[in-house]
């Protein structure tokens, strides 16, 4: 009897190191060292400018929940 053709075993070994070399490509970031070495020579972070009144307080009030009346229970959950 003829033998099967087993190329399909070298295409899927093939297809399966692709898919490995562009998930660790992808996932290490493609790091540039010349942007990196930019990025950190001499590099000094600044706050941004603020406009607005320091006094003047933008977190958003919430009133508390009313208190539950005598006599009644929560709903069960």
């Amino acid at each position: 009897m003829a033998e099967p053709n087993s190329n399909r075993m070298y295409i899927i070994i093939g297809a399966i190191v692709v898919i490995v070399a562009l998930l660790f490509f992808f996932m290490s970031g493609g790091d540039d060292p010349a942007a990196d070495a930019t990025a950190t020579d001499g590099a000094t972070t600044t706050a941004p400018a603020t406009t607005t009144d320091p006094a003047v307080d933008d977190a958003v009030e919430v009133e508390p929940a009313a208190p539950a009346t005598p006599g009644t229970t929560a709903p069960a959950n």
